[in-house]
């Protein structure tokens, strides 16, 4: 299990790399949510045991919020642990890449509404008063229900997909004598 700062580094250094993704404070949490919602329905566990709470705005990982409070509504300009991708497993990576493909095409205030639909479970929470718990049962109750989320794999190659070989002495590829410019 890794820590909801890390599951923040992955959203952070993801929106550095893009430079039409304004990856704010605001954003990451709501991604967070997401991303603790579809690991719970996906694999019965929590992605992160830091709490969610029900904002006006939306879920907020307190934590997190505090961490990235400095940046204000301004786009976050660095992760703050470069070692963030060391404390996922393959499952947390694959999930955090899907849930990145899948609400990263949402505009932040999308997201916003996305979460504030009447059932969800921040909906649910905010019945229960001003920044309530949002339970991890609720979320998993509520995000197992929804259609499952697409789950990007990488296509299978065969040898025979490819011009060429892999030369066994350097591992390095090498294209068919007739394609080489220096003969």
């Amino acid at each position: 299990m890794c820590r909801a700062r890390h599951a923040a580094d992955f959203f952070i250094d993801a929106g550095l790399r893009d430079p039409e993704e304004n990856m704010t404070n605001m954003r990451i949490n709501k991604l967070l949510y997401f991303a603790q919602g579809w690991c719970l329905a996906r694999y019965g566990r929590p992605l992160f045991r830091e709490r969610i709470e029900a904002w006006t705005y939306g879920p907020v990982v307190p934590t997190v919020y505090r961490r990235l409070k400095i940046a204000g509504h301004e786009k976050i300009g660095s992760i703050l642990d470069e070692s963030y991708a060391s404390h996922f497993d393959d499952e947390e990576q694959s999930l955090l890449l899907d849930v990145l493909r899948e609400y990263g095409k949402f505009s932040t205030a999308g997201l916003v509404d996305l979460t504030h639909r009447p059932g969800s479970p921040w909906s649910e929470a905010t019945k229960n008063g001003r920044n309530a718990e949002i339970s991890p049962a609720s979320m998993k109750k509520y995000f197992s229900a929804l259609p499952p989320l697409p789950s990007f794999t990488l296509p299978k190659f065969k040898e025979s997909d490819f011009i060429g070989h892999g030369d066994e002495e350097t591992g390095n590829y090498v294209l068919p004598k007739e394609w080489d410019d220096d003969n």
